[in-house]
């Protein structure tokens, strides 16, 4: 059947298809003027569509990447914050040193503001591992490293905290794995700065101050001694003396020191601490009411030596030894309570000494050591004991016995001593007549004791009776013409004569034509006046009553012949006696027994992994073919970043600030390094950032010069399609005007 029953002139044809083609033409330069496209559509042009299709596709691949390179900026620029704050801190930590050099005084106070500075040091050095950690940028931290750790062992630790007087082991700052040998050694030998003592002496007016013993193995310390004199000029003087929080006081009054200025024995004050320190000094008031300005009134600090050392020797690295010492000098790597620490290129070793036990630690051979007590000089130089008999610490005593006749009234010494020595191996005796070494079996296992004796140095060990009236009036001496020898005797002393003293009890005897006058002086300031009729008819006892001095209220009772006194003439009469000697004086030494010692070893080694999860990798581009890595910075102040070491013993040495403050320096370049890496790596990214923009837009550009339509080609084609159509619109009308006539004919 036909598709069109109608038949159409060619005429009207031709115009029909005329019409239907511009009808078309007319709808897709709408759809282009509409969409500002000129293909929008594979139909409309594959090749300019795909090619198109596959710029802008790029383009936002670009645009997702410029995302994601924008945040990776913004990682990069909050560590260079954090890079810019923590070099503030360093500085910051710069000026607690600045401050420590200068308060490097071994004084009381420059010492407690050189911990305080140590402390807030610490603190701020938490704060820069704070301050790095909390510089993350949605879960990317570029200041904390790899995690990269090295610790010591645990096992190495446990064994060191095993030592006695040792605790809290630990390696701080390790850049490297290295082993740490920590060997204690020592006697516990006490003794102190030279120029301290003679500073104590010179500043408090007293003498021969000596500070010795062996340290305590259970009650140590390394306290400096604090001497302190108050009283006044003329007036009782009273010395404190404190070890730690230990302290011993004596009052010294004028009435003892009138005493002991009479006698010529100087007064002396001897103590010993339950740490082992033995403190003895001569005190003479005359002496410290002479020095200058102050009248000896005040406190002096006597820095204290022990001979202990705790060393530590690496292997790796730099291969030393470094000590700390109780008998080195403040500042000079001392050995002090509480932490103490090592600084080695490969970390720093620190442990926490107990100064109370420490030395049952210690490696020592067997040594005696020095007489200490205020007869010290009783005894020259050192004892001596075969070493290996020496089993125990042990304390040895020295004590004497004599008779009243073995004293000699003219070198003011007994001629013979029956000396006793007391030590573990019990009691022995020996005859000491002359000066010089006698052997004792009184050490361990009854070994043998050789001591060099000086007698005079013995007297205030010894023990004798008093002499009895007797053997006083034995010693009779009567010169003068007054009275003879056989006519006066010593008869009684009633009361005793002062202890540890020897006495010459002289009487003056004058007389006239009437009396006789007996005058008594006991060379110590003691004296008595008697007065007798000189034609004395029958036997006169005579009792003086000592007034003054040591032998004041003792009781001398003589007895005169009759008739015996002669006029105008002048005797005096002399009698010798010694008090009761007591040994209220102190000589002993000390023997340390040898000791084996123990040592054990830090080991450090990497106790972490470190690893690449910190390190931020940022694509370039959108295939992903070019990368940048930005690696992550340890700026935390342990040994694999910054290195800046916790301060080391509180800076008490300078060598300690030394160390602090080239950790700094070396740290200052580290950040500035670490600074740099980061700005360079921001400036490459930023590059490529500034490079994605601009090639997003060349990608649109060239997408867009592919697809987009000319709108003024499109608007004038437009115009010359209508106006196309509307001629063929009205030459269809003409055609169809013919036929219309041919109707009109009928």
């Amino acid at each position: 059947m036909a598709t069109n029953d109608v038949q159409l002139t060619g005429g009207i044809r031709s115009n029909l298809l005329l019409l239907q083609q511009l009808s078309g033409k007319l709808d897709r330069t709408q759809q282009r003027l509409a969409t500002g496209n000129k293909i929008n559509s594979a139909i409309d042009g594959p090749v300019a569509y795909f090619a198109s299709k596959g710029l802008n596709r790029r383009a936002d691949d670009l645009a997702t990447l410029k995302d994601s390179i924008d945040q990776s900026i913004s990682t990069v620029k909050a560590a260079d914050v954090g890079v810019t704050k923590i070099e503030g801190l360093v500085e910051q930590a710069r000026g607690f040193i600045t401050t420590a050099y200068q308060n490097l005084g071994s004084d009381a106070n420059s010492m407690a503001l050189r911990k305080s500075l140590a402390d807030q040091f610490n603190t701020l050095l938490r704060q820069i591992d704070k301050l790095a950690q909390d510089s993350s940028y949605q879960g990317k931290n570029l200041l904390v490293g790899s995690g990269l750790r090295l610790d010591a062992t645990s096992s190495s630790k446990s064994a060191t905290n095993a030592l006695p007087g040792v605790t809290a082991s630990r390696v701080t700052n390790v850049t490297k794995p290295d082993d740490y040998v920590v060997d204690i050694r020592g006697t516990g030998l006490i003794s102190a700065n030279a120029s301290d003592i003679a500073n104590a002496e010179r500043d408090r007016g007293i003498s021969n101050l000596t500070v010795t013993g062996f340290q305590s193995k259970t009650s140590g310390n390394f306290d400096n001694i604090a001497l302190r004199y108050t009283g006044g000029k003329g007036k009782d003087k009273t010395f404190t003396i404190t070890e730690g929080d230990v302290s011993f006081t004596k009052t010294f009054t004028t009435a003892e020191w009138a005493i002991a200025k009479a006698t010529g024995k100087p007064l002396n004050l001897d103590h010993q601490f339950p740490s082992g320190t033995h403190i003895n000094f001569d005190i003479d008031f005359d002496q410290i009411d002479d020095v200058p300005d102050t009248y000896g009134l005040g406190t002096s600090i006597i820095e204290k030596f022990v001979d202990v050392t705790v060393s530590v020797s690496n292997f790796n690295g730099v291969g030393q030894e470094i000590q700390r010492s109780g008998s080195s000098l403040l500042g000079q790597q001392k050995l002090a309570d509480g932490e103490n620490s090592w600084n080695f290129d490969t970390g720093t070793p620190r442990v926490t000494v107990d100064e109370r036990t420490i030395l049952q630690s210690a490696f020592n051979d067997a040594l005696v050591g020095t007489a200490y007590g205020h007869a010290a000089s009783g005894i020259v130089g050192t004892p001596v004991i075969n070493p290996l008999s020496i089993a125990t610490d042990s304390t040895y005593t020295v004590t004497a016995d004599a008779t009243v006749a073995d004293f000699d009234f003219v070198s003011g010494r007994f001629n013979s001593l029956h000396v006793n020595v007391a030590g573990p191996g019990g009691l022995t005796s020996a005859g000491v007549n002359t000066d010089g070494v006698y052997t004792f079996t009184a050490g361990d296992g009854n070994a043998s004791v050789d001591i060099s004796f000086l007698r005079a140095g013995l007297l205030g060990v010894v023990t004798a009776p008093a002499s009895t009236a007797a053997q006083a009036d034995g010693t009779e001496a009567v010169t003068g013409a007054a009275l003879s020898a056989a006519t006066i005797g010593l008869t009684s002393i009633l009361s005793p004569l002062a202890t540890n003293l020897a006495h010459n009890l002289n009487f003056n005897v004058k007389t006239d034509d009437a009396q006789a006058i007996f005058a008594l002086d006991d060379g110590y300031g003691g004296k008595a006046t008697i007065t007798v009729p000189l034609s004395n008819a029958a036997s006169t006892t005579m009792v003086f009553s000592i007034v003054g001095g040591p032998n004041a209220g003792a009781v001398i009772q003589l007895t005169l012949q009759p008739g015996t006194l002669r006029a105008d003439s002048e005797s005096t009469v002399r009698y010798n006696a010694i008090g009761q000697f007591t040994a209220p004086d102190e000589l002993k030494f000390d023997q340390r027994a040898a000791q084996t010692g123990l040592t054990s070893t830090l080991k450090t080694i990497q106790v972490t992994d470190g690893t690449d999860q910190n390190n931020m990798t940022v694509q370039l581009n959108e295939t992903n073919t070019n990368q940048i890595t930005v690696v992550s910075q340890n700026v935390q102040t342990d040994g694999q970043g910054l290195a800046i070491d916790f301060a080391q013993n509180n800076w008490l040495d300078r060598a300690d600030i030394d160390n602090a403050a080239g950790m700094l320096d070396a740290a200052k370049v580290r950040l500035r390094s670490s600074a740099s890496a980061l700005n360079n790596n921001l400036d490459v990214i930023t590059t490529r950032l500034s490079y994605t923009k601009e090639f997003m837009d060349v990608l649109a550009e060239g997408a867009n010069k592919l697809v987009v339509a000319d709108q003024n080609e499109e608007g004038a084609n437009m115009l010359q399609l209508q106006t196309r159509q509307q001629l063929g619109t009205i030459s269809l009308s003409l055609a169809n005007q013919a036929q219309q006539a041919i109707l009109r004919l009928f």
